[in-house]
């Protein structure tokens, strides 16, 4: 399903990458550079007819100049930590720029380069020159998409070709996988045809997880880094809250050669905690130490490419507590309800604000506008019905990381005696919500979609999607 190309944005091309020196040869597209003059007859290409004389000796050669710019981290592999120009990344660390507090709630941007022209519209050739002595670091020979570099991204959904920023919803990536109750040393290298690749996490289980990577970038990468992490429930990520699961280091081919995406494992089993019920976030992140930097933000899907971000709750209404009428011997349709007196209270983090404040909001979506759905269903561009609301949903004031949560499930009405809303102000750091919905069950084929968002200074900075399946 979410394995495919996609279609209809790029024209793939093949680039020649040498030709064979003897002008009487017209056909010398299979040339690769490396071919030796004893294997040019046995390809085709003919020798020159005269042997050439080598040029004269400059009398006052010219000194060359070559700068050479390193960004490593330094660290030791294998010691949580690796050489990703980004900075530190082992368990509970972030790399570049993002973390802890910026003034009036500013939150960390992306710094796009720009292209002074050197290269016309024409594309950067592995011969070509790529960089002049005078040029900062933040500018480009030409269009970052004509250069000979590769070009990393995670999709944040079927159609995105890694642009950024995105708008709208980007925490709903369908390239990352969860294999529920395999080790990862017992785990195929990549999901079976059959794998349901919508499955959540087991609590207290080892799990496998899985991120489908791209290059869409005209040139190879020999040493692209994989990391996956796990997070608490969280609207925004730092460096604080991030923990490791593993890295491992892959090659891509350049965008129409193979393989330009592929599906990576994750070399250490995942194993969620039962606390959250195993419904942790989960990011992946994706880049080149040398030739596609992780860049920043360093933990910012929205904005940065090289992330992929999975912030998804998935419940069957079993857990969601609510009892099929026939289980319960109830022959009111209202009394069904009474089920809900079980729902869980979901906990929710809120994430650094920066120094300024922000606004949580909670609504209702329809399941079209959810096409992570469609790896639930196992079926392209179809997805569940959107189920009919029977109950409320909302959230709690905000409350310090760490407080107990209200159980809203065994409130009859939390929203009249003033416990949940659908929207509320934050002012500080490690703040928490409480998410609660009184629905009851969608029925089959159908789902309830709620997102859980956050605002700062007019802008999306991140959300967290809850989907109640029917049964």
């Amino acid at each position: 399903m979410d394995l495919e190309e996609p279609q209809g944005k790029f024209k793939w091309t093949k680039e020649g990458l040498g030709s064979c020196s003897s002008s009487s040869d017209t056909d010398n597209s299979h040339y690769k550079p490396g071919h030796n003059k004893g294997k040019a007859r046995d390809h085709g290409c003919k020798p020159p007819c005269e042997p050439q004389e080598p040029p004269p000796k400059d009398a006052n050669p010219q000194p060359v100049t070559v700068n050479v710019t390193v960004s490593c981290c330094g660290h030791k592999k294998g010691m949580g930590s690796c050489c990703c120009g980004g900075g530190h990344h082992g368990p509970g660390a972030g790399g570049g720029t993002g973390d802890g507090s910026n003034n009036n709630g500013t939150r960390p941007g992306h710094h796009t380069g720009t292209s002074d022209g050197s290269i016309g519209k024409g594309v950067g050739t592995p011969g070509g020159i790529i960089s002049v002595t005078t040029r900062p670091p933040t500018v480009w020979p030409g269009p970052r998409s004509k250069l000979y570099l590769p070009f990393l991204f995670i999709r944040a959904n079927e159609g995105d070709l890694g642009a950024r920023p995105i708008s709208g919803v980007f925490w709903e990536s369908p390239d990352i996988i969860i294999l529920p109750g395999i080790a990862a040393s017992d785990a195929p290298e990549r999901p079976s045809q059959d794998a349901q690749l919508g499955a959540v996490a087991r609590a207290n289980s080892p799990n496998t997880l899985y991120a489908h990577v791209w290059n869409m970038g005209l040139a190879d990468c020999h040493g692209a880094i994989v990391e996956f992490y796990w997070f608490n429930p969280a609207l925004g990520f730092d460096s604080k809250s991030a923990n490791l699961v593993a890295r491992t280091t892959i090659s891509l081919a350049r965008r129409g050669s193979r393989p330009s995406h592929r599906i990576v494992k994750c070399p250490v089993s995942w194993t969620p905690k039962f606390l959250n019920g195993g419904h942790e976030c989960l990011v992946v992140r994706l880049f080149d130490p040398a030739v596609d930097t992780l860049s920043t933000p360093p933990w910012d899907a929205r904005q940065n490419r090289h992330i992929g971000q999975r912030n998804i709750h998935v419940m069957s209404a079993t857990e969601a507590g609510i009892v099929p009428v026939a289980n319960i011997a109830m022959v009111r349709r209202e009394l069904a309800a009474a089920a809900a007196a079980f729902a869980p209270t979901i906990g929710i983090n809120i994430g650094s604000l920066y120094g300024g404040q922000a606004q949580v909001d909670v609504k209702r979506a329809e399941t079209t506008t959810m096409p992570w759905l469609q790896l639930v269903t196992m079926q392209r561009k179809v997805v569940p019905q959107t189920g009919t609301a029977t109950g409320d949903v909302g959230i709690t004031s905000p409350v310090s990381t760490g407080t107990t949560l209200p159980n809203l499930g065994s409130i009859p009405d939390p929203r009249t005696v003033g416990v949940i809303g659908d929207s509320h102000g934050v002012t500080d750091d490690d703040q928490q919500v409480g998410f609660i919905t009184k629905d009851g069950n969608p029925g089959n084929g159908n789902a309830h979609v709620y997102r859980v968002t956050g605002t700062q200074n007019g802008s999306q900075f991140g959300g967290y999607t809850v989907v109640l399946l029917g049964s």
